[in-house]
């Protein structure tokens, strides 16, 4: 007999969903349960379906398998990020490895080797970017914060975040403050009238590269713009850059399709990272905790072994963050990106460091590679990929079954996706040798993956 919404159930979680909620069973039907983790036994009440799946609210624990802690912040549970701050963090990097471990199973792969999780040098107020939306509230008074969990056209007003920096938060209430007192209207999703749309906010961690703050408005020039950025400057010198960005169109994103304006310093900031500097305008990709990030170039470095004589292809390169890395030790590398902007920044940042050996193209990786003429023919040793949520497009899949490196490393941040893509690369004649998590998100259920295979017929 089917669960009917509002019965009350005792479940047993056996596992967890790729978004970090339990996951139980009842008469083979799924049932998620927030606030849950594999091995929690409660009582609940059975909600909704969605997806194919059953919801249900836990209305009695009858028992814990990890225990449960006072989460810092006072958003917890409302905010759609940081899912886990009632649970340690070396029990989030414990559940961090099963859930990779499960997605990999459940296509039948199983590593040579399976790293434990690599946990962040820092748990808290790692972040070196944040995006805020503005909102109305009840009331009707203006609130600047993140999205209510499950609810991206609502908006909860923001103390402040523990993910990001006391600087940061700083930048907030001001923008905030001086927004209220100048009644400048907020964007309305449903009229797509009104002013205020995002805040970005920009930090470099290390090196002392700056704070860049990023303004999404409907409409530019504006005097009430103009009034607001002066105000926040004046009562946050940290700031070395205020940027407008211009976004007159209906999707709900925190960029620019109608030019950005750069009211003070240079538009830009500068990090460091692994020894390297990375100039990040605006737009420029770029891990969101650096720290950890400087720690997962080094694993690549250190998975591909020796490179001196390593021809290099990286696919998905965004800003070269780990092409710069590997360049250091390689003969040549050479990277693919389709955001033209990227590229830029790519090759800005190997002219800051005086590298010379990297090859930056434009263009989607699967287009590229057919037209071999733009990589010149060559063969490569090591295929680096690091894609977007979705996995490897399938064409890329079969031209790297073409170029049959050596060895692959593939850097992931959905297991889900990896699991798929490296069942297809074992089919094309690879073998998995290591998989480690690298943990670039603390407090939540997302992680980076990194993955090293190797030819079936290639020596080591």
């Amino acid at each position: 007999m089917p669960v009917k919404r509002g019965q009350q159930v005792t479940l047993q979680i056996e596992e967890l969903t790729p978004k970090g909620d339990g996951l139980a069973r009842v008469d083979g039907v799924e049932v998620v349960v927030r606030g849950t983790v594999p091995g929690d036994s409660v009582n609940a009440v059975v909600g909704r379906k969605r997806k194919g799946r059953v919801e249900a609210r836990v209305v009695e624990v009858l028992q814990v398998r990890l225990p449960r802690r006072e989460p810092p912040c006072s958003h917890f549970g409302t905010c759609g990020g940081c899912r886990w701050q009632n649970l340690s963090y070396s029990d989030q990097l414990q559940l961090k490895d099963e859930m990779v471990r499960r997605s990999l199973a459940s296509r039948d792969i199983f590593p040579g080797e399976f790293r434990p999780a690599l946990g962040s040098p820092s748990s808290l107020y790692y972040r070196n970017k944040m995006e805020f939306s503005f909102g109305r509230g009840a009331e009707g008074d203006l609130q600047i914060g993140l999205h209510v969990r499950e609810r991206y056209n609502r908006v909860f007003d923001l103390e402040a975040c523990y993910l990001q920096s006391e600087l940061s938060n700083r930048v907030v209430d001001s923008v905030r403050r001086h927004a209220v007192a100048s009644g400048l209207p907020v964007y309305d999703l449903r009229t797509h009238e009104g002013l205020l749309r995002f805040l970005v906010v920009r930090e470099a961690k290390q090196g002392g590269g700056g704070l860049m703050v990023n303004l999404v408005v409907s409409q530019y020039p504006h005097e009430g713009i103009d009034n607001l950025v002066h105000a926040v400057t004046g009562e946050v010198p940290e700031i070395t850059t205020f940027v407008v960005s211009l976004h007159t169109g209906k999707a709900q994103v925190a960029s620019g399709e109608g030019g950005e304006f750069i009211l003070t310093g240079g538009g830009h900031i500068v990090e460091e990272c692994g020894g390297l500097q990375f100039q990040i305008s605006p737009q420029s990709f770029f891990q969101t905790n650096t720290e950890q990030a400087g720690n997962l170039y080094l694993l690549i470095r250190e998975l591909a072994g020796d490179m001196r004589e390593m021809d290099v292809l990286d696919l998905y390169c965004g800003t070269g963050g780990i092409a710069l890395h590997l360049a250091r030790e390689s003969r040549t590398v050479t990277g693919i990106e389709q955001t033209v902007k990227a590229v830029e920044d790519a090759r800005l940042n190997a002219q800051r460091n005086s590298i010379e050996n990297c090859t930056f193209i434009p263009g989607k990786a699967e287009d590229v590679l057919r037209e071999s003429g733009k990589i010149e023919g060559k063969r490569f040793d090591l295929v680096v990929v690091d894609p977007p949520r979705a996995g490897i497009h399938k064409k890329v899949l079969w031209a790297l079954g073409d170029l049959a490196p050596a060895q692959i490393i593939y850097v992931s941040c959905n297991a889900e996706s990896l699991a798929d893509d490296l069942a297809e690369l074992m089919l094309a004649g690879y073998r998995v040798s290591v998989v480690q998590p690298v943990d670039l998100f603390p407090q939540t259920p997302h992680c980076e993956v990194v993955a090293a295979l190797h030819r079936t017929d290639a020596p080591g």
